[in-house]
């Protein structure tokens, strides 16, 4: 990182390679937090519709499914869609993400549909996770709040010990892997669902992470098999070479 963009993270300031500055608040290092200024209801009213899936999806893109799995200290229970991509929230956030990978200085290489999830107030919750994995291996995390008339919910930063409730609006962007493991307390009621935009970039192609998932254990959902990495046994020739 080079001395302006020092000077620019010591006033809370990221700028996008058009030179437009956006200003974030960090409680934890590399967590950004800005204030979008997006009004999203009209997006999320165009989604909810019938019409859009019938005329307006994308041959990726992925109409609202449940997502019900495990228990509440590791698993996941929502409503989520995905879309390969949307107009509309690239307007709204583009240059504000392309400001935070700019200043950390990120080599995207590839990056994941838009993952829209619905948590209700019926106790919907997402347990401890990283979003980096063996097998879904990421950089980072981008994180939209569309709503925030709801109770619980509360994004909590396991090994940081910081709990927030996001504020509609907000965007959040922070590092995917292990040590910024958090979860989605339970939505326990409220005026309104618990609606996010997730995206995830990478700095591994898809056909290199494609590649990767080869090395994966058939026996573990998670985990490539393990290897000592001080075996003398060890043949590194064996892991793929980026």
């Amino acid at each position: 990182m080079n001395q302006e963009r020092i000077d620019n993270h010591a006033e809370g300031v990221t700028v996008s390679q058009q030179d437009k500055k956006f200003k974030f608040e960090s409680p934890i290092p590399g967590v950004h937090i800005y204030e979008t200024g997006w009004d999203s209801k009209e997006f999320f009213n165009k989604i909810g519709s019938d019409e859009f899936w019938d005329k307006e999806a994308g041959p990726g893109d992925t109409k609202w499914v449940r997502e019900d799995y495990l228990d509440a200290e590791t698993g996941k229970q929502s409503e989520s869609c995905w879309l390969d991509y949307s107009k509309d929230i690239d307007d709204a956030l583009g240059e504000i993400i392309n400001s935070y990978v700019y200043h950390w200085n990120l080599d995207v290489r590839s990056r994941e549909s838009l993952r829209i999830t619905k948590f209700s107030g019926s106790g919907d919750f997402f347990g401890m996770h990283s979003d980096d994995s063996f097998a879904t291996p990421r950089t980072t995390s981008i994180v939209y709040y569309a709503t925030d008339d709801y109770e619980g919910g509360e994004l909590e930063f396991i090994h940081f010990g910081v709990k927030i409730k996001p504020k509609a609006g907000q965007l959040f962007i922070f590092p995917s892997g292990f040590s910024y493991e958090h979860k989605v307390a339970p939505v326990t009621g409220g005026n309104e669902p618990r609606i996010t935009i997730v995206s995830f970039f990478n700095q591994m192609t898809f056909a290199e992470r494609d590649n990767r998932r080869t090395y994966l254990d058939p026996e573990s959902r998670y985990q490539s098999a393990f290897r000592n990495p001080l075996s003398q046994s060890l043949n590194v020739t064996e892991w793929p070479r980026y």
